[in-house]
């Protein structure tokens, strides 16, 4: 399916503070982001708060006459099943509330064994127990996902790609009105909805109006050829807002715009940082009304 849209793309440079400071490369769209950064090592390894965001079957792996083979993406957890923990007693109130020690039978339904006098005698008790009346001795882990490759290429230079949803902007225009003046400002208005914060080195700001066929946006090997020379592809398969402006006492400064073959490019050379659940504001440009 085609589409025409109003497409303003946002090309950068960043380091995260949640991967090892790794330099790599975004592109960011009005709904979702593209991630590609240098191939470290094997298996690609990815927390549970940066996964909730990642779309996986966007995952691949590019660079000079690359062949996938296979592709593999599993989650690993350590296991509760078996482990001693504590319980809010059924018999406690809210003046007193009595703790029963018990083993973990299943973690996902939260069943627990009990074994308690005071109730049963001497018998076994198995109960579904709220996951908030639940008390671990030690701290449960969140799982990790794990995408790995098998795959053939003739140079060692490679690159991973994925699209992530957290990274999204927009145009939004600001009137000030002083006495009889007016002044109309155009500001990007970028959003980080993970709960890291986002270091950005200098960024291009790129509209026009093109034909996006949205289907292949995660394989785009225009893209892919521009930042790898050539590309042999094959492959099986609501929190509080927080706005911030830029400083004033270091001001992040969007260049004048450059056409190029139709499409506009706002170039952002000063690095800033965009919160977690944030929103950053740059002034783009003052529209003649």
């Amino acid at each position: 399916m085609m589409i025409s849209v109003w497409l303003v793309l946002l090309y950068t440079h960043i380091t995260s503070a949640n991967i090892n400071n790794v330099s790599y490369t975004i592109r960011i769209y009005s709904n979702l982001a593209e991630i590609i950064r240098p191939l470290d090592k094997l298996p690609l390894e990815f927390a549970d708060d940066d996964w909730n965001h990642i779309r996986s079957d966007s995952i691949t792996l590019f660079g000079e006459n690359v062949n996938i083979k296979l592709q593999t993406i599993t989650e690993q957890k350590k296991a509760l099943n078996g482990t001693e923990v504590y319980i809010r007693s059924p018999i406690s109130s809210d003046a007193a509330i009595k703790l029963i020690k018990g083993i973990l039978i299943d973690e996902v339904n939260n069943l627990v064994k009990i074994h308690d006098e005071s109730i049963v005698g001497q018998q076994a008790l198995f109960i579904t127990v709220p996951y908030n009346q639940i008390y671990y001795l030690e701290e449960p882990t969140k799982p990790k996902h794990y995408v790995n490759f098998t795959y053939t290429a003739s140079d060692s230079n490679l690159f991973v790609s994925y699209l992530q949803s957290n990274l999204n902007w927009r145009t939004q225009y600001q009137l000030n009105l002083n006495h009889n003046e007016s002044d109309l400002i155009a500001m990007a208005n970028i959003r980080n909805d993970a709960r890291s914060s986002v270091f950005i080195d200098q960024a291009e700001l790129i509209c026009g109006d093109i034909n996006l066929q949205i289907h292949q946006i995660q394989y785009d090997r225009s893209f892919r050829k521009y930042r790898s020379g050539s590309e042999s592809h094959n492959q099986q398969q609501a929190n509080s807002m927080q706005t911030v402006f830029a400083d004033a006492i270091s001001p992040v400064i969007v260049e004048q715009g450059k056409e190029l073959a139709g499409l506009y490019v706002f170039s952002i050379e000063q690095p800033f940082m965009i919160n977690g659940k944030a929103n950053y504001l740059l002034p783009m440009f003052h529209p003649q009304v």
